[in-house]
């Protein structure tokens, strides 16, 4: 029986956690937030999580260049689809800039 307790606490665990992590370049969970601003649009992981090369970015925004239409479109359509667990890659803050740039975008599944 405490071997079931475990297991089951063990499971519980695994399950309620939230499924976001973030490394040097990149962060990985559900998109919870987008805006747009002049130029560009914004997006947001799930609490706030950001990669390790995006620290000091403004508000936890991760900046996708209008110039990078493949990657808006994927991301607004996994938005309007609501599947937007994705694994977002960045290169850092924009030289003179306050937003980590976004340099690919990886839907999950």
């Amino acid at each position: 029986m405490t071997k079931f307790l475990k297991s089951a606490g063990l499971l519980f665990f695994l399950f309620s956690t939230p499924l976001s992590m973030a490394a040097e370049n990149y962060v990985s969970g559900k998109i919870t937030n987008i805006t747009a601003i002049e130029g560009a649009l914004l997006v947001k992981v799930e609490n706030q999580i950001i990669p390790e090369n995006c620290a000091g970015t403004h508000y936890n925004w991760m900046k996708i260049k209008q110039e990078n239409t493949t990657m808006i479109s994927v991301v607004l359509a996994q938005w309007a689809a609501n599947n937007r667990a994705a694994t977002v890659y960045t290169s850092g803050i924009e030289t003179g800039g306050q937003y980590c740039l976004v340099i690919q975008v990886d839907p999950a599944g």
